[in-house]
């Protein structure tokens, strides 16, 4: 069988527009390749009008099947072709777009573009129930969550570590670190000049000249910001190592928030969430709060936050001044931007005591699938995809309520559908629940741990996923070869 597979993004391009809307479907394609390489022939395009049906005739002029696997949303998925063709695709909401808000784009009402597919692949339960709700109970659908439990193996063993084995630093090659302990926290937020000229810009009007006396301890932050960042940019690789050093740490302090080499060395009970922070589906407000209020008093609580946005510094500038209402607290925040090299990427996994999650609604999480793959507990709700997989063996469970939302694409934001908020007080109670699981009842840790590794393999290993892929193709492709065999 030859398989034709789609994303937007590609390997170059995800990194230039990382947290962009459908950024996250080029990931959901890396995992699904080796599933689909295990059952046939795999060939990636970047143009589906173009491309899929030529291959498609040479592969039926072959004798040989062929379909294609579009991981888009169905509103942008091409199905005006000859080919088999799939959406693969995430959905957090109750319900699926069945309106079309322009009359000369009917794609907007999901029923016109699935009716034109063979079939779609989904990756919860409830979005097949989704689609089945709008297109009938046989309509081809199938949930298979993005099968990275085998790829998590070699994770795994690399975590079979020691306690005391684990404080080791964590090393950004090119990023961003801020830390709470930082005994110097205002050169983070924005000087008076800054503030003034951010609003003197948005009004179009140059800073009137009868300020700068005012605001002359301002200008010289915002020159010392651009000579460390003309240094991180430009001179940094050019100078001997020993006085790189001395020179770098000063250009962290001047310039905190420009990317660099960092380094940070957690401890305590380690609470991780990474994330998308301008995807107000995530409710990061809910998680950062929620943490500082319960663990004011406990100096050995940590909160590591790894975001992944290229516009990073306008997230953390909301972070920052959600952490400075929330005034003096014990326990540490840790906000990461930046790439983990894989040495590091394991050492944060392996220093997690909790991953932590506290959205509005799940697709499907990739994140807390590959935690919960190398048996961290969760602190997560119970909806939306994460129904699937999260209960109290492997978490402390959020509490949750169904509120009314608009789907994401909708220009006219017209409550149509539902995503769910959470009880904050249940955040703050799962919080210390676990923390107490961890300091108090190892043996009940444990046992988690164990059981979210069995969880995961029952969720998103290869062997679910073939059994559920082929399955499906067997219901929307068979019967049509046979129609038009001779």
């Amino acid at each position: 069988m030859k398989i034709i597979v789609y994303s937007a993004m590609d390997a170059r391009t995800v990194v230039e527009s990382f947290g962009e809307p459908e950024y996250s479907y080029y990931f959901v394609l890396r995992e699904f390749l080796p599933l689909l390489d295990s059952i046939g022939t795999v060939v990636s395009i970047s143009d589906p009008a173009r491309e899929v049906d030529p291959l498609y005739q040479a592969a039926c002029a072959s004798g040989e099947n062929c379909i294609f696997l579009s991981f888009t949303p169905p509103h942008l998925t091409q199905t005006n072709l000859a080919c088999p063709t799939f959406p693969v695709f995430a959905w957090e909401f109750s319900s699926m777009p069945t309106e079309a808000w322009w009359p000369e784009h009917p794609e907007h009402d999901w029923r016109y573009c699935l009716a034109k597919c063979a079939g779609a692949i989904v990756h919860s339960q409830q979005s097949a129930q989704c689609v089945r709700d709008i297109m009938g109970a046989n309509f081809p659908v199938v949930a298979i969550p993005a099968p990275l439990w085998d790829r998590m193996s070699t994770m795994r063993s690399a975590l079979k570590l020691s306690q005391g084995e684990r404080r080791e630093s964590l090393e950004l090659s090119a990023g961003m670190v801020f830390d709470t302990r930082d005994t110097d926290k205002e050169r983070w937020l924005p000087s008076d000049a800054e503030t003034i000229n951010m609003i003197a810009e948005s009004y179009g009007k140059p800073l009137p000249a009868s300020s700068n006396s005012k605001t002359t301890g301002g200008f010289i932050d915002i020159t010392r910001r651009h000579a460390a960042l003309w240094y991180q940019s430009v001179l940094a690789e050019r100078i001997p190592n020993a006085l790189q050093h001395k020179l770098d740490t000063w250009a962290t302090w001047a310039n905190p928030k420009a990317a660099g080499r960092r380094s940070v060395t957690l401890d305590g009970v380690i609470f991780t969430s990474v994330f998308n922070p301008l995807d107000g589906r995530k409710n990061w407000s809910d998680m950062l709060t929620g943490f500082c209020a319960e663990f004011e008093h406990e100096p050995d609580a940590t909160l590591v936050l790894k975001l992944g946005h290229h516009r990073y510094s306008e997230a953390i500038e909301h972070m920052l001044l959600a952490l400075k209402r929330l005034g003096d607290f014990k326990c540490r925040v840790v906000l990461l931007f930046g790439f983990l090299p894989d040495d590091s990427y394991v050492r944060l996994m392996q220093q997690t005591d909790f991953i932590v999650n506290t959205s509005h609604g799940e697709g499907q999480c990739l994140p807390l699938m590959e935690y919960l793959s190398c048996g961290k507990p969760a602190i997560a709700p119970y909806h939306s995809a994460l129904a699937d997989y999260i209960d109290e063996n492997v978490a402390f469970v959020v509490d949750s309520w169904a509120d009314a939302a608009a789907w994401p694409h909708d220009p006219r934001i017209a409550y149509r559908t539902l995503r769910q908020q959470l009880n904050w007080n249940s955040v703050c109670r799962a919080y210390r629940a676990a923390f107490d699981c961890y300091r108090l009842q190892p043996e009940d840790y444990q046992r988690r741990s164990t059981a979210a590794i069995e969880r995961m393999h029952q969720h998103c290993s290869l062997e679910v996923a073939r059994q559920r892929l082929t399955s499906l193709f067997a219901q929307a492709i068979s019967p049509k070869l046979k129609e038009t065999s001779p």
